[in-house]
């Protein structure tokens, strides 16, 4: 079996900064063939963050598209990069008709903003924040940990200067891929840890933060984690719309925009 791929730089608009993606098309035909081993040994070889199968309809014409995300390490019902990436590829290198992804999370409404040609994406979630708490010595909080779905968990740490961000080196979750720590029905998938430090707002009144996240390795730019992130500030009192500035320490500067939107019973993250 041989199949394409196409790599982008996603969160940027500077070549080979951003977080990178591999998205990979399946052919109808070769859905069913195509095994979680042989999927899992590709995202390994690959070696990026995340790495997409974008699996094609029978009917080209339907508008929406089933996708799977891998890890180096393992497959993950959600992920920022990898979501807006394929939104890219699909509605601006491609300009294919789609109007939604189907995640193992849930369905993704995707758009491209008629005035900056961005991507835009509705994430399903279920936001929830957990008992267990985490220390440093970077700071003297007992720092939270919240899922953004089931399956993908961020310890947030706030610090009070770029300096200490600086020096952040590791994720505080000793094992990335153990999720037992968590609350119960929701020990799956993995544990990273996103440091935070506020910047202000901007023009338009947004909430800047610049941000790094550790998993096995620090990530360039995690939408999962900024998405997690935006949720938790707003249950905290702060403003629905965000700028996360990621990547910058490893020369990989990606921009995150997430806009929160809360209703009785749910938040809903409108990010690109």
């Amino acid at each position: 079996m041989k199949l394409d791929f196409t790599t982008l730089d996603v969160f940027s608009s500077t070549r080979y900064t951003g977080n990178p993606v591999a998205i990979i098309p399946v052919p109808a035909s070769a859905k069913e063939t195509l095994t979680q081993t042989q999927k899992q040994s590709i995202a390994s070889e690959f070696n990026l963050s995340e790495i997409v199968f974008l699996h094609l309809p029978t009917d080209p014409t339907s508008p929406e598209r089933h996708i799977d995300i891998f890890t180096s390490h393992a497959e993950v019902p959600f992920a920022g990069h990898p979501t807006i990436g394929t939104s890219h590829y699909l509605l601006h290198t491609t300009k294919q008709n789609v109007t939604s992804l189907i995640t193992k999370a849930g369905r993704i409404p995707i758009r491209l903003d008629p005035e900056t040609q961005n991507v835009r994406a509705e994430i399903p979630h279920n936001f929830h924040q957990h008992a267990v708490t985490w220390s440093t010595p970077l700071n003297d909080l007992a720092n939270p940990t919240c899922s953004i779905v089931n399956g993908m968990s961020f310890i947030m740490v706030e610090l009070p200067t770029l300096s200490a961000l600086a020096h952040t080196k590791t994720n505080l979750a000793t094992n990335t891929y153990d999720a037992t720590p968590l609350d119960e029905a929701w020990q799956n998938g993995l544990i990273g840890t996103l440091y935070f430090v506020s910047q202000g707002s901007d023009a338009l009144g947004r909430r800047k933060y610049r941000t790094r996240m550790f998993g096995t390795r620090e990530d360039p730019g995690t939408g999962s984690a900024s998405s997690g992130l935006g949720c938790f500030l707003t249950a905290n009192g702060a403003t629905e719309r965000f700028v996360f500035e990621q990547g910058v320490e490893m020369g990989r500067r990606n921009v995150i925009e997430v806009e929160v939107v809360r209703g009785e019973e749910e938040f809903r993250e409108i990010k690109k």
